[in-house]
């Protein structure tokens, strides 16, 4: 039965701190996959602030191409509207019962995890795979969802989305903090730029 974490995100942009969770998630928890799925209209973001959704897909297929261990859904884009996880994973196992999920979000989600749309059901499908993040609370569970959640071991990367959208606006440098792919297409399309 195949593994499966379930990596979402506005990936606005995605970068190099995206690509060591997620490797590090998936070897640490011997998981056969990791799909991204770049979110159409996160809950707790506001629109503004986010690049299209094509855009962001195509700078995530960019991001992780030339590696079969990752693979790229545009499940949350078809669907459209508000991108619920619980949505996503109900669709995710009804395509695919035979394949095992995991759900990877970083630190700074859990503190607000209860507060999601059907938090409970979301962890009575799958067990929930936690990274740090600067600003999250790394080992703080609520009691409900302890018997689900693990925490991966993963480095603790002061690399921001915000950030990056900063020093494109500024014309600074990006060069490491995104790949070079993503880097070009960045330049190619004048995302985010002042």
């Amino acid at each position: 039965m195949p593994t499966v974490g379930i990596f979402g995100g506005s990936f606005n942009p995605p970068h190099v701190a995206h690509l060591i969770v997620a490797e590090t998630v998936r070897d640490q928890f011997g998981l056969d996959q990791v799909l991204w799925i770049p979110n159409y209209s996160p809950p707790h973001k506001a629109n503004g602030e986010l690049a299209a959704p094509a855009h962001r897909y195509a700078m995530t297929e960019r991001a992780i191409g030339g590696y079969d261990r990752f693979a790229i859904s545009d499940i949350e884009l078809t669907r459209g509207g508000t991108s619920y996880t619980i949505d996503t994973l109900r669709q995710l196992q009804k395509a695919h019962p035979d394949t095992t999920y995991s759900l990877i979000i970083g630190s700074d989600s859990l503190r607000t995890f209860a507060h999601w749309h059907e938090a409970d059901a979301i962890a009575a499908l799958v067990p929930i795979i936690v990274y740090k993040r600067p600003g999250g609370l790394s080992g703080v569970v609520e009691p409900r969802f302890a018997n689900q959640v693990r925490f991966a071991d993963a480095p603790l990367l002061e690399i921001s989305g915000s950030e990056i959208r900063a020093r494109v606006q500024q014309g600074r440098s990006i060069r490491y903090l995104v790949p070079d792919a993503v880097r070009m297409y960045l330049h190619q399309e004048g995302l985010y730029a002042g």
